[in-house]
């Protein structure tokens, strides 16, 4: 979602979060996908599994320290469950979540739960130079993440609009409209190549496609809701990848 918030407008959620809160965020990602990948595929030397791992927990540390200095309130728009400060129009667009977060969810943890039985049974081999581009392809996609929380106060997990947003069309988002969601697209697609599992590239394409149908939904709900879109629809003509699509 392309927006910022307004120099103006500061209020407590701009207020940078404790830093131990941020330590847990790594410490918290890298347990569970040790309690999730290793148990699976019963091999505590799955050096992919411990590579995977390593680039989460790296990204993550690095990340959210710079994210909660320059934009606090991403971290906390993330955490939230429920909607606030949207429209009425709105709230009728993103109950398109309701059946589009089950697909992403389906496609992500399906990417993730793959790969150690894949691993453990060897259905699908893959080279280790090939498992490294899918490593590399995976930290580009949250290197662009990161990105695009930083210039985006309100990236959310779910579809709304906050009374305060801006249009900004500047930095990822003067390229393409959708950034936040060209760094998942890499991530999900990248995340079973660098575990080995080319079966797992199943669930991803899901989890791709439930990323695309949610764009729609998403300009739908932003050229009713946010002022200026349009134009910037006009103007930044890509929604994912710059001169392709």
């Amino acid at each position: 979602m392309s927006n910022e918030l307004p120099q103006n407008k500061k209020d407590k959620s701009d207020k940078p979060l404790p830093l131990w809160g941020i330590a847990l965020i790594p410490i918290y990602i890298s347990a569970l996908f040790i309690i999730i990948l290793f148990p699976l595929a019963q091999d505590w030397t799955w050096i992919e599994a411990w590579l995977f791992i390593l680039s989460f927990v790296v990204n993550f540390t690095i990340s959210y320290y710079l994210i909660n200095k320059k934009n606090p309130r991403v971290i906390r728009n993330r955490m939230k469950i429920k909607k606030v400060g949207v429209t009425e129009k709105t709230k009728k667009t993103s109950r398109s979540d309701l059946f589009i977060m089950p697909l992403l969810s389906i496609g992500f943890f399906g990417a993730m739960i793959l790969p150690p039985f894949d691993y453990r049974f060897q259905w699908t081999t893959i080279p280790f130079y090939v498992e490294i581009i899918g490593l590399v392809i995976l930290n580009f996609g949250l290197i662009i993440i990161d990105f695009a929380m930083v210039q985006n106060a309100y990236a959310s997990k779910i579809l709304d609009i906050n009374k305060d947003q801006k249009l900004i069309d500047t930095g990822l988002y003067g390229h393409v409209r959708h950034p936040l969601y060209t760094g998942a697209i890499l991530m999900i697609l990248g995340l079973p190549i660098a575990l080995g599992s080319w079966i797992s590239l199943i669930p991803a394409a899901i989890g791709v496609l439930a990323l695309i149908i949610r764009i729609k939904f998403e300009e739908k709900m932003l050229i009713k809701g946010m002022d200026g879109y349009e134009d910037y629809r006009t103007r930044v003509k890509y929604k994912l990848i710059p001169k392709i699509y």
